[in-house]
Order: structure tokens, then sequence, then C-alpha cells
């Protein structure tokens, strides 16, 4: 969500993208699969200005690779 500073969400929105990276990670799935990036507040799907929309934007999306 866009709450705090710039480089706050942005750190918030890393360390969330790595837990989830490294529960993956975990349960097998291989590391290679999956890049991890954090975009702060740069990417809302929905609107800031409630609590159901900051909730929205404090979101992990996966997408995996195939290996080749």
């Amino acid at each position: 969500d866009s709450t705090g500073g710039d480089q706050h969400n942005f750190d918030l929105s890393q360390r969330r993208a790595l837990a989830v990276a490294n529960y993956l990670a975990g349960q097998g799935v291989d590391s290679r699969r999956f890049a991890v990036t954090g975009f702060g507040k740069t990417r809302p799907i929905a609107s800031n200005a409630t609590a159901a929309g900051r909730a929205q934007n404090r979101r992990v999306e996966i997408q995996l690779s195939p290996l080749t």
C-alpha cells in the first residue's frame, strides 16, 4: 500500500517477496524457477484510499518459469 515512505515500502515489499520465495524453496520448488522482485508502492491493483484497497495492494504475485 502507499502508507509510509518510498524506501520503506520497497524494503517491505522485497522482504515479503523473499519470505514467499524462501517458503517455496523450502517446499522443494527449484529456486531457478523464480525471480524475486519487490515493487513497493509502484504497482497498485486497487485504490489506496480504503483499508480494503490497501490490503489488496499488499500482495505477492507468483510466476514460475519452466526449467529448460
